[in-house]
């Protein structure tokens, strides 16, 4: 049997990328053509991962109508050869608890659960179209991960008998459906963030948070026959704190009677930024 066509059922973009090709293999080495007469030259691969959902009754991927053309493909082309454990089938069981040379475990994988995990590759991006192909999708990143589609397609022996398996090459996809979006990276939560001390001089806000505020003296009406109607104030600075103006022992510098509201910020810096000293004494930003 040669190369075949043939469209999946609506399944869950789960891995990979349909507009950013890859350059490298899984160890970090560039990707080059292994055979043909562009052998040893770097190429990139559009690669992306499939989630369809499992049939009641399915036992095996092969007993599904999309599964069974890709099995026979593949018996077709190794004959008894693609019975071997190692063939590469491109298709993994998502409930499956075995790890894989990552050492992620399938069942572990957001989406992969009760799921048969197709990965489609190609060495040029994927054709995108609504939901029935009636037009196409080209906006960049239209599609996430997480969203449905169907993939339109074709499979093949990779001729190779050192490391036999198949092709299974995407050509088309179609955007059935929104869902959920997967996010691969590492997890921010495990990043360490926020634990290490900061070093001297770092301040927990910003220089301008020093910046005295503009305060206005009261403004009143003229006095008139009519009782006078005194205007509000200009709001002013908070009320001083009392426990702080009652004073610490005589003979400190002005450095040494800044509070810890002042973040580390010297004397001279912040008379330098409008501040004086009733006005530090009032915010609690020195003591008396």
């Amino acid at each position: 049997m040669a190369r075949t066509n043939f469209t999946t059922p609506v399944g869950r973009l789960v891995l990979g990328d349909l507009y950013k090709p890859q350059t490298t293999d899984a160890e970090g080495k560039p990707l080059v053509c292994k055979s043909g007469p562009n052998i040893g030259q770097p190429k990139v691969v559009y690669f992306f991962a499939l989630a369809i959902p499992k049939n009641a009754g399915e036992t095996h991927w092969a007993n599904s109508p999309w599964g069974a053309i890709i099995w026979k493909v593949g018996h077709d082309a190794f004959n008894a050869v693609a019975d071997s454990p190692v063939f590469a089938w491109k298709i993994v069981d998502g409930d499956s608890p075995i790890p894989n040379r990552a050492g992620k475990k399938p069942c572990e994988r957001e989406g992969y659960p009760g799921n048969w995990v197709v990965s489609f590759s190609s060495g040029f991006a994927p054709k995108i179209y609504n939901r029935d192909g009636s037009a196409p999708i080209v906006e960049p990143g239209a599609v996430k991960l997480g969203y449905y589609v169907q993939v339109n397609g074709d499979v093949d022996g990779n001729g190779s008998q050192q490391q036999p398996g198949v092709y299974v090459n995407h050509s088309m996809v179609a955007l059935s459906a929104y869902g959920p979006e997967i996010f691969v990276g590492p997890d921010v939560a495990s990043a360490g963030f926020g634990a290490a001390p900061l070093p001297p001089g770092a301040m927990a806000q910003p220089p301008e948070a020093f910046t005295p505020p503009v305060a206005g003296p009261p403004v009143s009406q003229p006095t008139v026959s009519q009782p006078t109607v005194s205007q509000p104030t200009v709001a002013g600075p908070p009320l001083p704190n009392l426990a702080i103006l009652n004073g610490p022992p005589p003979g400190l510098t002005p450095d040494q009677r800044l509070t810890a509201l002042a973040q580390g910020a010297t004397y001279a810096a912040l008379l330098a930024k409008g501040w004086n000293d009733t006005l530090l004494i009032q915010h609690g930003l020195m003591t008396a």
